[in-house]
């Protein structure tokens, strides 16, 4: 078989190549880049370096959280001072003991020390920072058994006109003690209950999901376990 022969397929393969490139250069065309996208966004980049949180730190499964005899130690990434070291690590007849208290003692007197010079230097100047002011609420005692009974009267008319701020607006009054003296009705409750369970219809899975957690974490931080 000839050579030709087996190259005929080769070249008739590169022809278009080779008439593009003349091409291109006769008449400068630029062929078009082809975009790439990196690691650049910052949501990946916050998902590809989020870790898991230390097993010290996640409640026990087996007993209750946190145990009677079970303490959690969680230093910061930090040079370790001997100041912060608790004596639980440390046996009794450590004689790293007596310098942790000498050098608490240290601290503690030269902390009082400087505290005090600057309360001496502050009196003797005569110079003081000046009184905060803020909105004091000062407590009254205006409301007789009339005035209750006019509040749970208007509160069971309307309850929506006559919603919990106004009438602590207008009785001059706390919230709170509008929500003691005058609950809303029974009619107003359900209401209120059959709006929110509409509105939690048009979540999407991320708010109900969102929710979810809020939930749960509340039960954990009563439980102890946050």
């Amino acid at each position: 078989m000839d050579l030709r022969t087996l190259l005929q397929p080769a070249t008739q393969l590169l022809a278009p190549l080779r008439h593009l490139s003349s091409s291109s250069s006769s008449s400068s065309v630029l062929l078009p880049l082809i975009a790439t996208r990196g690691h650049k966004t910052t949501a990946r980049t916050k998902r590809s370096l989020k870790m898991a949180p230390h097993d010290s730190f996640l409640p026990s499964r087996s007993a209750a959280f946190p145990a009677a005899d079970q303490i959690i130690y969680n230093p910061p990434a930090s040079e370790a001072s001997p100041e912060h070291t608790p004596f639980l690590f440390l046996p009794r007849n450590d004689p790293r003991r007596l310098a942790i208290m000498r050098l608490r003692n240290t601290s503690q007197l030269s902390t009082s020390a400087s505290s005090s010079a600057g309360a001496d230097a502050a009196a003797g100047d005569g110079e003081l920072p000046p009184e905060m002011r803020y909105k004091r609420r000062q407590p009254k005692y205006n409301l007789t058994k009339e005035h209750i009974d006019e509040m749970r009267r208007l509160r069971a008319e309307d309850p929506l006109t006559w919603s919990v701020q106004r009438l602590a607006r207008k009785f001059e009054c706390s919230t709170v003690f509008v929500q003691m003296a005058a609950p809303a009705p029974e009619e107003h409750l359900r209401w209120l209950r059959a709006k929110m369970e509409r509105k939690k219809e048009r979540w999407g899975p991320i708010r109900t999901a969102a929710r979810e957690d809020r939930k749960r974490r509340a039960e954990m931080l009563y439980r102890g376990e946050l």
